[in-house]
């Protein structure tokens, strides 16, 4: 299944039928390219509904959804120090993880580490596992994108202060604690939900 985010809203897209506890869910069944982009811009525009759940072949359905946003591919880290804290940054108003876009030629785990010590100024990072990708819908330049962040579980043995890369609206940078990760977990997005159980 693919779940991809737009500010509070979800599309997912499945093989067979997905039961939510949910109310404001529509759920239909792909028929063609054109009636998935007319439902999806119905769905993008309501004020009611929060999911919309589109089934068919997964695979053939993902590929027609996708074709719909210009495509960014982006790479990031759920980092921990040698006190099983978490690297978390501030940016936009909400708690984030380290990430960024992905340069030509780059393999995802490279851009990863790169975007790690840019955003947060701090080195001797070592890739232990690649977790699952997060997808979110975002406008830029009044083009509707579609994001994939790879996302790597990592360690770090820079006992240094990490530092918020400015230039990039990076306010804070700093380990925190589970304790202080549950503390803040609504203001970071739905979209990294997931990838946060993963250390919680």
């Amino acid at each position: 299944m693919y779940k991809v985010f737009s500010g509070e809203k979800c599309v997912m897209v499945s093989d067979s039928e997905v039961q939510l506890d949910e109310k404001n869910v529509k759920q239909i069944y792909f028929k063609s390219a054109e009636e998935l982009h007319r439902e999806y811009k119905q769905f993008s525009r309501s004020r009611v509904l929060k999911t919309l759940i589109i089934v068919g072949d997964e695979d053939r359905v993902w590929k027609v959804f996708r074709s719909l946003f210009s495509y960014i591919k982006a790479a990031g880290g759920l980092v921990r120090n040698d006190k099983d804290e978490l690297l978390m940054i501030y940016r936009n108003k909400h708690w984030d993880l380290p990430k960024g876009k992905m340069e030509k030629g780059e393999t995802p785990d490279e851009t990863a580490i790169r975007e790690v010590e840019e955003e947060c100024g701090i080195k001797k990072l070592k890739i232990k596992k690649q977790l699952d990708s997060s997808y979110h819908i975002f406008f830029k330049d009044n083009k509707e994108c579609m994001k994939r962040s790879y996302w790597f579980d990592m360690t770090c043995n820079d006992s240094s202060i990490p530092v918020p890369q400015a230039e990039e609206g990076i306010k804070e940078a700093k380990w925190m604690s589970r304790e202080d990760v549950e503390k803040i977990a609504n203001k970071v997005y739905p979209s990294l939900q997931e990838i946060l159980k993963t250390y919680l």
